[in-house]
């Protein structure tokens, strides 16, 4: 009895090891994102449409307010052949939130009502001109690599507006300290 309870203590170390080191993590990312760009393209969509942000927000949010409205917003072909729209952006939330209480990370942490509302306001400029740019970092990255020059472009905003955001924080980082 000693001996399995021995043996399950040292095989979960090992992948509570593998699962901290960043290669592995980074290995096993990159071939589910891979298997998971495979899967959408079989079931009907783009070929740059892998984990988007901006897109799989925005139709969960459509096929919501389509669902409560009885409205006829835009959703992504995938989105409209799904039972139920791209869920990976709660996936993701989930998977996090579960990620850091068991690895005793979670922390809640408090701000001013200002605070608060910049951050709302930031997030929603993000999401516009994601859409504006036709999907999120994630998916650029793939339409970079297929040739996208639009979506180089919004690299390269991207990069700048990054530049000018650090410049306004450390700014503001100076006036306030």
């Amino acid at each position: 009895m000693a001996e399995t309870k021995a043996v399950k203590e040292e095989h979960s170390s090992c992948i509570d090891s593998l699962a901290r080191n960043p290669l592995y993590v980074g290995l096993a990312i990159g071939i589910l994102a891979a298997l998971v760009q495979v899967l959408l393209i079989s079931a009907g969509g783009p070929e740059a449409y892998g984990f988007c942000v901006a897109c799989h927000t925005r139709d969960v949010v459509n096929d919501g307010v389509n669902a409560v409205a009885g409205t006829k917003l835009a959703l992504a072909a995938i989105s409209q052949n799904a039972i139920l729209p791209m869920m990976t952006v709660v996936g993701v939330l989930i998977g996090a939130f579960a990620s850091a209480r068991y690895y005793t990370e979670f922390k809640t942490k408090t701000g001013s009502t200002k605070s608060y509302v910049w951050y709302l306001l930031g997030g929603l400029l993000f999401m516009i001109f994601a859409l504006f740019m036709g999907g999120c970092p994630y998916r650029m990255g793939l339409r970079i690599g297929y040739g996208d020059v639009v979506a180089l472009i919004g690299l390269v905003a991207i990069v700048a507006g990054v530049f000018v955001g650090i410049k306004i924080a450390t700014a503001i980082a100076e006036r306030e300290g």
